[in-house]
């Protein structure tokens, strides 16, 4: 479902770039809901699209993408921002083969945080992520290089420019 003065706001005044999740539901009602969002000028969750599916699969993620796509039409330029969960990334490629895929920084924090057990290095890729030149990410990632190589590595390894 999408509400047409989102779609509207969001094609008119929203930057083009699209928050895309989805979350499991429990109790009485199963399966997955799937929500697109943008994040308007005062940074506030800026609805765009939201559907129900089955579960977090390739065929749920399709259906829904397809969904956003007709309700979108073409936008120049679109940037996709999610979790690092395979099948978004692989859905987002098939329905929105031109569309730019990025990692967000949140999602990747937790999966560091779990992974290495060092809330110094999330810090430290935090001031890496938010530098403003070239130079300043490149002194923050030697810093992280030199206090957990396994860290570095895995963030190289995801691809900086995301």
């Amino acid at each position: 479902m999408s509400l047409g003065a989102s779609l509207r706001g969001f094609q008119r005044c929203i930057r083009s770039a699209l928050t895309v999740d989805g979350t499991h539901l429990k109790g009485r009602f199963r399966g997955t809901m799937f929500v697109a969002t943008a994040q308007d000028g005062n940074e506030h969750v800026y609805p765009i699209d939201f559907g129900y599916g089955d579960s977090e699969n390739n065929l749920s993620l399709e259906w829904f993408l397809d969904c956003l796509k007709s309700a979108l039409g073409h936008i120049d330029d679109l940037v996709f921002i999610s979790d690092r969960y395979a099948s978004i990334k692989a859905e987002i490629s098939k329905v929105f083969p031109y569309a730019t895929q990025t990692i967000c920084c949140w999602h990747f924090y937790e999966n560091v945080k779990k992974r290495y057990h060092r809330k110094d290095v999330v810090a430290i890729m935090d001031k890496a992520a938010r530098a403003y030149t070239e130079l300043q990410y490149n002194w923050h990632m030697e810093e992280l290089r030199n206090l957990h190589p396994n860290a570095y590595d895995y963030v190289i390894d995801s691809g900086p420019h995301k």
